[in-house]
């Protein structure tokens, strides 16, 4: 098993999963875990830039849904075929779909990932108000079960694309 140079500084911070109704999985995940309220936002190519799918630009877009503070619940939507997001639900269907790790440096952590033989295979920046915010997911399926995203959140978060309950 490689290491992951990352958990030694990083903070587990989210558990992605994958829905295929937003509004819905909503509802019940707030019923049936006490959850909310959440904050939503919808990640396009307009949005977050240089979106990525394996190494090549992409042009999905996801609606996301957040609670908590850590770990925090993220229900994700996807619109469109380029992305990690279908490739997996091509393979496994709808569920836990990867676990995020809060870091300080992105690119530094994406370095050490890559050197210790992870492969990235979708990433972005520019989520945030001001143009900053990084993330990038990791093939760690074979040495620990699950996807690994990493994520350096941005100094200030845009406004809310909607807040549930609405």
């Amino acid at each position: 098993m490689r290491p992951l140079p990352l958990l030694a500084t990083g903070t587990l911070m989210q558990i992605g999963i994958l829905v295929p109704d937003l509004d819905e999985a909503l509802a019940r995940y707030s019923a049936a875990f006490g959850l909310g309220p959440w904050i939503g936002y919808r990640f396009t190519p307009d949005t977050v830039r240089d979106f990525t799918y394996r190494g090549k630009p992409a042009d999905y877009s996801i609606d996301i849904a957040m609670t908590g503070t850590g770990p925090q619940m993220e229900l994700i939507q996807v619109h469109g075929e380029n992305s990690l997001y279908q490739e997996f639900l091509d393979r496994h269907g709808y569920g836990v779909q990867h676990l995020g790790v809060k870091v300080a440096d992105a690119e530094s952590t994406t370095a050490e990932l890559v050197a210790a033989g992870y492969e990235v295979l979708q990433s972005g920046h520019g989520y945030g108000r001001d143009g900053d915010g990084r993330f990038a997911y990791f093939d760690t399926v074979d040495d620990f079960g699950w996807i690994l995203e990493i994520f350096q959140p941005p100094a200030v978060r845009r406004e809310p694309d909607f807040v549930w309950p609405r």
